[in-house]
C-alpha cells in the first residue's frame, strides 16, 4: 500500500482520536479546584471582582485602541479618510481605556446602568413585538426585562452584588460537579481492572 492510500487511515485515527480525547483526572480535578477558589473568591470579595472587570475593561479598551491605529497606517487605501477615522477611534479608546483605570469604580457605575438601560430597551422592544403578534410570553417576558431594568437603575449596587454572588456560586456548583465526576469516573474506571486481575488466575 502506498503512502497516498494510507494517509486518509492515518488522518481518520487521528480525528477519531481527538474526537473521543477526554480530559485526565488530575486536570479535571485541577480546573474544578481553580473554578471553585474563583468563585469562593466572588463570594467573599464582590468589590474586588467588580474592580477586577473594570481594570480588565481598561485594558481590552487600550489594546483595541492600539490595534485601530495600527491599522490606520496598514491600510491599503488611497483616500485619508478612513486613516483618520481609524486614529480618531483608536485615540478615543485609548483614553476611554485610561480613564477606566484610573477611576475603576465609577467606570462599574456606567456599566451597570448601561446594563440597567439595556434591559429596558430590549423589554419594551419584546413587549412591543408581543403586542403585533408574538404572543403573551413575549409580553411577559418584555414586563419581566423593563422591571428588571428599573430595579438594577434604582437599586445598582445591590443588583450588581446580587449578581456577582449568583455568579460566584455557579462557579462554586460547576467546581464541586468537575471535582465529583472525575472522582467518580476515576473510581468506575478501575472497577474492571481489579476484576480483571482476580478474574486472570481462573482461566484455564
Amino acid at each position: 500500500m502506498s503512502a497516498a492510500d494510507s494517509s486518509p487511515t492515518i488522518g481518520s485515527k487521528a480525528v477519531r482520536a481527538v474526537i473521543t480525547a477526554r480530559p485526565s483526572r488530575g486536570w479535571q480535578i485541577a480546573f474544578g479546584a481553580v473554578t471553585v477558589v474563583v468563585g469562593l473568591l466572588m463570594l467573599f470579595w464582590p468589590g474586588a471582582t467588580l474592580l477586577a472587570v473594570a481594570v480588565l475593561l481598561g485594558l481590552q479598551l487600550i489594546v483595541a485602541g492600539v490595534i485601530r491605529i495600527v491599522t490606520a497606517f496598514s491600510l491599503d487605501t488611497d483616500g485619508g479618510g478612513g486613516r483618520v477615522l481609524f486614529v480618531l477611534l483608536g485615540l478615543l479608546l485609548i483614553v476611554v481605556g485610561i480613564l477606566c483605570l484610573r477611576s475603576p469604580f465609577h467606570t462599574t457605575a456606567i456599566l451597570v446602568l448601561l446594563f440597567g438601560v439595556s434591559w429596558i430597551v430590549s423589554g419594551v422592544i419584546e413587549m412591543f413585538h408581543g403586542f403585533v403578534g408574538g404572543g403573551g410570553w413575549a409580553i411577559v417576558s418584555g414586563v419581566v426585562s423593563v422591571l428588571a431594568g428599573i430595579v438594577v437603575l434604582v437599586y445598582p449596587v445591590p443588583s450588581v452584588v446580587a449578581m456577582i454572588w449568583l455568579f460566584g456560586i455557579a462557579l462554586v456548583v460547576i467546581g464541586v460537579m468537575a471535582i465529583v465526576s472525575a472522582v467518580f469516573s476515576g473510581s468506575r474506571g478501575a472497577a474492571p481492572t481489579r476484576g480483571s486481575r482476580a478474574a486472570g488466575p481462573a482461566t484455564p
